[in-house]
């Protein structure tokens, strides 16, 4: 049986005109790299019938006589992307509406609880849809879908093939440029999650506080406000709590919230004991980590405002030994370990190397970080892993237009260079099997970064990368 269901190849409504055909509406949106309305000629040569344009937009008199020309049908509205958003829902009967759809947004974190989440569901015998960073999954078959959260067209489509297969729930990872961009615009939430917030994003966004706006913006989208959880762990989500006193808390600190949860962490599993509504549930998980147990927290939180049985699911988790590009754990030929995990952010990096330090009298990472990106926090991310590890490799990750050695060279800056084993391999194939060179038995090595990506961006070029193929060269059979 094949595993994977098909995007169909034309939108009735979209913002690419690779997506056109005859009688689609094409958006004319103003993007980072390109502007839609340059495009409006290539759309209505596909077939377009109606072009939508923002009101003010330059060229609105060329565009104009372009309509005409193809006698299409010329709409001006406020915004594009709210109305890509409105269009695309209505133009296949707003599916979002039929489907109960569980959003988790937050700095880190997100992939791993919405897994949680769907995993749960799914052994509950839930019909059950999945949209994350790392893949999109209609009950098992994947779906090929780029982005976090997909652009409103794609997303209404894939709300539109989860009802033809039956799906009842839809747990959707959403990411602050989706909500400030409008990419769940009009969609009403079952539940919610506020994970954490940390540094992240400040390429995007002018300040960290613009950036807690955009998270802050899907509890205004929660159908009731009860179930939308935050983790008053955090001190950003304390004080979205305090804006927001309806919605509900999680915890494994302060008692005095709506799900209360304590955990005893073991070199092989978490245990957690959730507290809520007057009940004790206990829990078991193969995953590694404080960060873990809040994500089984957050993930239990949201279940449980389902109206779903908490006690049927204690040994559920259990099942769920890996989550893809989180965490992955490879036994080497001699007798250490790898760990591969998307950490790429300095409160990623605390997490993920505190954990892996714990396990472990010898810890090498390799990492880099990404071109075109937030330059704050490359040094950052240098002094963590110098904290916690007894080696660095540093190496390429997704340069895109930068020199990857300025990138380096800014990572270094968080370095005390000599009180650190330090390496540069630009390589990332190279740097991996050096870091393998470095091991010994006990050994911990995290190779941070991608994750699940299998690709490296250099310049405007994408290239194949797939770290586990590396890795797997060194793999115990």
């Amino acid at each position: 049986m094949d595993n994977k269901i098909c995007m169909p190849q034309f939108y009735p409504v979209t913002a690419h005109t690779d997506f056109v055909t005859k009688g689609s509406t094409f958006v004319a949106i103003a993007g980072n790299k390109g502007n839609g309305i340059d495009y409006v000629e290539v759309a209505l040569q596909k077939g377009a019938s109606e072009i939508v344009i923002e009101q003010g937009s330059e060229k609105s008199g060329a565009v104009q006589a372009l309509v005409l020309k193809y006698s299409a049908r010329l709409t001006v509205v406020d915004n594009c992307r709210k109305a890509l958003a409105v269009m695309s829902a209505a133009a296949f009967g707003n599916p979002a509406n039929k489907l109960k759809i569980i959003g988790v947004t937050g700095t880190k974190g997100k992939t791993s609880t919405s897994y949680m989440i769907y995993h749960m569901l799914k052994s509950l015998g839930k019909k059950v849809a999945l949209s994350t960073t790392v893949e999109k999954m209609i009950q098992d078959q994947l779906i090929a879908i780029p982005l976090t959260t997909p652009l409103p067209d794609q997303l209404h489509v894939f709300f539109d093939l989860c009802l033809k297969h039956g799906v009842e729930y839809v747990v959707l990872e959403v990411s602050a440029q989706a909500l400030s961009l409008h990419r769940v615009a009009g969609i009403a939430f079952e539940a919610g999650v506020f994970t954490n917030f940390s540094m992240e994003h400040l390429e995007f966004y002018d300040s960290m506080q613009d950036y807690f706006k955009a998270k802050s913006l899907l509890v205004n989208q929660i159908k009731k406000p009860c179930n939308m959880f935050i983790n008053i762990d955090d001190q950003y989500g304390e004080l979205l709590l305090k804006n927001n006193p309806e919605c509900s808390s999680f915890s494994l600190q302060e008692k005095n919230v709506d799900v209360y949860g304590w955990s005893h962490l073991n070199s092989d599993k978490i245990n957690l004991h959730v507290k809520v509504a007057g009940k004790t549930f206990n829990f078991e998980s193969m995953l590694l980590g404080k960060f873990n147990g809040y994500n089984m927290l957050a993930a239990l939180s949201v279940v449980y405002s389902l109206g779903l049985d908490l006690s049927l699911l204690e040994s559920s988790l259990m099942y769920l030994k890996m989550i893809p590009g989180r965490m992955e754990q490879y036994r080497l030929k001699n007798n250490a370990q790898c760990f591969i995990d998307y950490a790429h952010n300095p409160s990623s990096f605390e997490a993920v190397l505190s954990t892996l330090r714990n396990m472990t009298n010898h810890l090498i990472v390799v990492f880099g970080a990404g071109g075109c990106r937030d330059k704050h926090k490359r040094p950052i991310m240098g002094a963590v892993a110098q904290k916690y590890c007894d080696a660095i490799i540093l190496t390429s990750d997704n340069p895109r237009d930068e020199d990857p050695l300025d990138i380096m060279h800014d990572i270094e800056q968080g370095l005390n260079i000599d009180k650190i084993a330090l390496y540069k391999i630009l390589n990332r194939i190279e740097a991996i099997t050096f870091s393998y060179s470095l091991s010994k038995p006990g050994t911990i090595i995290a190779v941070l970064g991608k994750g699940r990506d299998e690709y490296q961006i250099v310049g405007d070029l994408t290239f194949p990368f797939k770290e586990r193929s590396i890795i797997k060269q060194f793999v115990k059979e």
